[in-house]
């Protein structure tokens, strides 16, 4: 029985298709990281910047449209622990997603490689899970996106505690405050999306209504 609300749940969520997406996105980090850290007129691994900070949010954007069912509010009745659901689902994603990324990552892991890729698919999955409890599913994505490019765009020089804490998607893996800010973004998102779940869309709620 367990086995098919699995199978079912899996479906309904679309996994095979984020599966497949974070492979893609492994592979094209593999090659663009490689390809970066090889050129001679770059800074070696340190070019890899654009890498570190891009694939983990893809990863994570792709993740947001399987936080949810086709009808929410109808799997909520239905008498199952749904945040041990939901903690499974978010857990063996952020699992996989930084499986994937650390393999993609492996050339000189601690300057922009494996372990930035983790830290950084860590705070984007908490940003897309809070996204999805506090804007739904289809927009989970959007807190995720817009913080990450604003932070990439603006690309600080500074390297004081502040900075790092916001900056975290472009800081180098030794810094201790990224990882605690990362930390603190992934547990704050995950309680409030296990707790919650995420937000019917405003179109669900009014055709029920109806």
């Amino acid at each position: 029985m367990t086995g098919r609300l699995l199978t079912l749940h899996l479906r309904a969520r679309d996994a095979p298709t984020f599966l497949v997406g974070v492979g893609v996105i492994a592979l094209l980090a593999w090659a663009a990281g490689t390809w970066l850290a090889t050129r001679p007129y770059f800074d070696g691994p340190a070019a890899r910047v654009p890498v570190v900070a891009l694939a983990p949010l893809l990863a994570a954007l792709l993740l947001g449209p399987t936080l949810a069912g086709a009808d929410e509010d109808l799997e909520r009745s239905t008498p199952l622990p749904w945040r041990a659901w939901r903690a499974g689902h978010l857990l063996v994603a952020a699992v996989v997603t930084a499986m994937a990324l650390i393999l993609a990552g492996l050339r000189a892991p601690d300057t922009y490689g494996a372990h930035t890729l983790v830290r950084n698919a860590l705070g984007c999955i908490g940003l897309v899970a809070g996204g999805a409890m506090l804007l739904g599913a289809r927009l989970a994505w959007l807190p995720a996106f817009v913080y990450v490019s604003a932070v990439y765009a603006a690309a600080p020089r500074q390297t004081g505690v502040v900075v790092t804490a916001w900056a975290w998607p472009i800081q180098p893996s030794t810094s201790t405050t990224s990882w605690l800010t990362t930390v603190t973004i992934f547990t704050v998102g995950a309680a409030a999306y296990l707790h919650s779940g995420s937000r019917a869309s405003a179109g669900r709620r009014y055709r029920r209504r109806r």
